[in-house]
């Protein structure tokens, strides 16, 4: 059974949600009629996103502090934007942003220290012989680790023989490509996260597909080209290696975080 707390957090998130729906929605009213101007729809996006987030922290009978910081950051960026555009204050959200990190830590230690943590798992899920990867049948598999930091996965030689699909929700992910034995043939490599930087290297002897998306904010490095940004950003590039024997399509999904996923000649493995 939930408890009062519990309720009340649910109770006071949605009437918040609402109230903030109702007002954005007359203001965006007011701007298509030309009665105010310089409203942000990503900005309010962001504030609403926040809002929720940190609500949801509240649902249970023990506050989570690091999803309700989480949230309270994400909203703060959005709203000092607003107000920025509007010229209330000096302060942007570029600022809120480049400040709101150590509190995140704090918020993540206290978490830790005081809660129950924060759940982060760790999933692999290989495509099953002779199964098609466009056909969306995969056999899943658990890893059976729970990663509360850092994750990373090639500090020793492996195979990679099929699909690779990595989850993780809070931490820094390096996969290390170079390391592998690839088998020849298309390999799909998902990776899906909500906060932390991820990064990927590849060997220049295979051909490769790469996509990269932060749908908060976050800084993408993807062969060579770059791009940042709060809101969704996202970047896609491919290097087609003539005669190759192995092609990775490698797709990385990011809440807040950077993602890089580099080149490295084969003269130069070593592990990072």
């Amino acid at each position: 059974m939930e408890s009062g707390f519990a309720k009340g957090g649910v109770r006071v998130r949605r009437n918040t949600i609402g109230l903030l729906l109702v007002i954005v929605g007359a203001l965006y009213l007011l701007q298509t009629m030309g009665w105010i101007r310089g409203i942000s729809f990503g900005a309010a996006a962001l504030l609403l996103i926040g809002l929720s987030i940190a609500g949801s922290g509240l649902r249970r009978s023990r506050p989570r502090v690091f999803t309700l910081g989480l949230g309270l950051w994400i909203a703060a960026i959005g709203l000092f934007n607003i107000l920025a555009q509007a010229g209330v204050t000096t302060i942007t959200g570029g600022d809120v942003l480049r400040m709101g990190w150590p509190f995140l830590l704090i918020a993540l230690g206290i978490s830790m220290l005081f809660g129950r943590g924060v759940g982060v798992y760790v999933f692999t899920t290989p495509r099953s012989s002779g199964q098609s990867s466009r056909s969306g049948s995969y056999k899943p598999v658990r890893s059976g680790t729970h990663f509360v930091s850092d994750l990373k996965m090639g500090n020793e030689p492996w195979v990679l023989e099929e699909d690779l699909h990595l989850q993780t929700f809070v931490g820094d992910l390096r996969l290390d490509l170079t390391t592998a034995a690839i088998s020849p043939g298309v390999h799909r490599i998902e990776i899906a996260k909500f906060v932390g930087d991820t990064k990927v290297r590849v060997p220049d002897n295979v051909s490769v597909r790469a996509r990269a998306e932060a749908t908060i904010t976050g800084s993408l490095h993807v062969l060579g080209e770059e791009r940042d940004g709060v809101g969704a950003v996202s970047l896609e590039r491919e290097e087609i290696v003539p005669g190759a024997d192995a092609e990775l399509i490698i797709d990385v999904h990011v809440g807040v975080g950077d993602i890089t996923i580099e080149r490295v000649p084969t003269t130069q493995f070593r592990v990072f």
